[in-house]
């Protein structure tokens, strides 16, 4: 089990294993990293400049957990992807880049049905493209999954009390027809009467 990190840094590299073919013919590497408005800061001059195509990974919150049992919790995490695009009139299509929709075909086969690590497979449940652009073109694609968060827990890895060799959820009281207690021993003395 895991708490939210490793599971954001399973998606980041996900989607940093992607590469494209750029209006170059060349093959460019999805530059993925934690959404900050990335955007917002370049167009205010206060942000870096980025490599193009990019991937941005926001975790939606507030993300309601329910309580599971000796400390686990679980949510259904929204992974919003903020692809990014350059295009700049290669083909003579001014304001037409139909390479975004290759870089979110590309993206949403990745990364549906992937499971993160303590986390359930992903599902892309909506996506929207921004309409008020310049040559960055933006996409959002928003994906789903459900996610098991053990740091509470006295059985996470990292809490000293973790035994790899059992599972604390299923452990040997509950395999009887979920009829707590052990297994109970055959009595070779009874007899059913007829």
């Amino acid at each position: 089990m895991s708490g939210i990190k490793q599971p954001i840094q399973d998606i980041l590299n996900q989607l940093s294993g992607i590469t494209i073919q750029t209006q170059e013919n060349q093959n460019s590497p999805v530059y993925a990293r934690v959404w900050n408005n990335q955007i917002r800061q370049m167009e205010d001059g206060k942000g870096y400049d980025f490599p193009r195509p990019a991937a941005f990974l926001e975790i939606t919150n507030p993300a309601p957990y329910k309580a599971l049992h000796l400390g686990f919790r679980s949510a259904d995490l929204t992974a919003k992807i903020h692809l990014l695009h350059d295009f700049y009139n290669a083909d003579g299509t001014l304001e037409q880049d139909l390479g975004i929709f290759d870089l979110r075909d590309i993206v949403i086969s990745v990364l549906t049905g992937f499971c993160p690590t303590a986390c359930g497979p992903m599902n892309c449940i909506s996506e929207d493209q921004a309409y008020d652009h310049g040559n960055l073109y933006h996409y959002l694609l928003d994906f789903v999954c459900n996610f098991t968060d053990s740091k509470g827990s006295p059985y996470d890895p990292d809490a000293g009390m973790y035994d790899d060799t059992a599972n604390p959820l299923l452990d040997q009281s509950t395999i009887s027809g979920g009829i707590p207690g052990p297994i109970p021993d055959p009595d070779p003395e009874f007899i059913i009467p007829q």
